[in-house]
């Protein structure tokens, strides 16, 4: 999906509040895997409500599993030094949250159905390592992941990609089956305040990624009803799945949020080649 890489080509102007400068590529990539993700990881919810998925344990940390599988997915089991980046970068956002001393969404709390920032780090840390530990050794230094919790990632990669596996098996569309039920794509004007809002979603709508995404989904899983993917101006950097009405929301703010983030990967990746740990 070329969605965030698109989106970057107007992004120095879309936050006012951040610096007019050219990104790093290191930084596209960021921006791109993570809104990737983050779209993948709503989808997570769509299957589990629609699909009615079984799920042991918490269904974000379900989400967030199925997302990332989704990326080995998106980009058909590409395994290149970019794509080991990216899931890298997946790990690091949540890193960057952990550690922000101004973070713009409120802290997650210990009783909440989402895990804590730094959990989900180690936990995608964990799983990025464990889908290849021969060629991705160096992500153990570059996330401080403890030997302790290295030692079971290749069984914890390994049970996750079963899981996947097993759904795409019971609950994809037969060959030869009728078309059914769609994932459709529905594009919302942002308001005005939003510097650089209308040239992202005249980007996005060009590519027509999201409805390739769409289009995927469709044909791969039989769904029980019509479904509706959004891409709107929600107030907040943010995205989520409503069960109740069908609707995956994805908000223009959460790409932009991705960008700002990006602006302290340099900051972050200095600390991992000198060995710094992960502090909050």
């Amino acid at each position: 999906m070329k969605l965030a890489t698109l989106a970057l080509l107007g992004l120095s102007s879309m936050a006012q509040a951040v610096p007019v400068q050219a990104l790093h590529p290191d930084e596209v990539r960021f921006v791109t895997a993570n809104a990737e993700f983050t779209l993948l990881h709503e989808m997570g919810h769509l299957l589990i409500s629609e699909l009615q998925l079984p799920v042991l344990g918490r269904e974000e940390d379900a989400a967030d599993q199925l997302g990332f599988m989704g990326l080995f997915l998106l980009h058909e089991r590409q395994r290149d030094a970019d794509f080991y980046a990216k899931l890298l970068d997946v790990a690091d956002y949540w890193r960057l949250e952990w550690q922000r001393q101004n973070p713009a969404a409120p802290e997650v709390r210990e009783w909440d159905s989402h895990a804590l920032d730094a959990q989900r780090f180690y936990n995608l840390a964990c799983l990025a390592y464990g889908s290849d530990p021969r060629q991705l050794e160096w992500i153990i230094q570059m996330t401080g992941l403890p030997d302790e919790r290295a030692f079971y990632c290749q069984d914890e990669y390994q049970q996750v990609e079963h899981a996947v596996n097993w759904i795409r098996q019971h609950f994809a569309r037969k060959a030869g089956e009728p078309a059914g039920h769609r994932l459709r794509v529905e594009y919302q004007t942002p308001p005005q305040h939003l510097p650089g809002a209308t040239e992202l979603l005249d980007k996005v709508r060009a590519s027509g990624e999201l409805e390739a995404i769409a289009e995927r989904a469709s044909n791969t899983f039989a769904l029980p009803r019509d479904l509706k993917l959004i891409v709107a101006s929600c107030g907040e950097a943010n995205a989520w799945y409503n069960r109740i009405s069908g609707e995956l929301t994805l908000c223009y703010e959460r790409i932009l949020y991705f960008r700002e983030l990006a602006l302290e990967l340099p900051r972050l990746r200095q600390q991992s080649v000198a060995g710094e740990q992960p502090t909050p």
